[in-house]
């Protein structure tokens, strides 16, 4: 069992860990450091840009479901 936070209410780029949960930049666009905040409901790993500010990816945590 995975104890990484799961992450509801995403849209599908986010969900599919395709673009940062707190600015939506899209990963494959701009190459930014990053870190790994959680799961999607559809169980893929997500992440936020090192350079967000840390409210922001509170804020995109609101969602979580465990």
């Amino acid at each position: 069992m995975n104890s990484d936070p799961i992450i509801a209410g995403l849209p599908p780029v986010q969900a599919n860990g395709l673009a940062w949960v707190a600015c939506s930049v899209d990963f494959l666009q701009v190459r930014v450091p990053h870190v790994p905040v959680g799961r999607s409901v559809t169980g893929s790993q997500v992440f936020a840009c090192v350079a967000c500010d840390p409210a922001n990816v509170r804020h995109a945590l609101g969602g979580v479901l465990r």
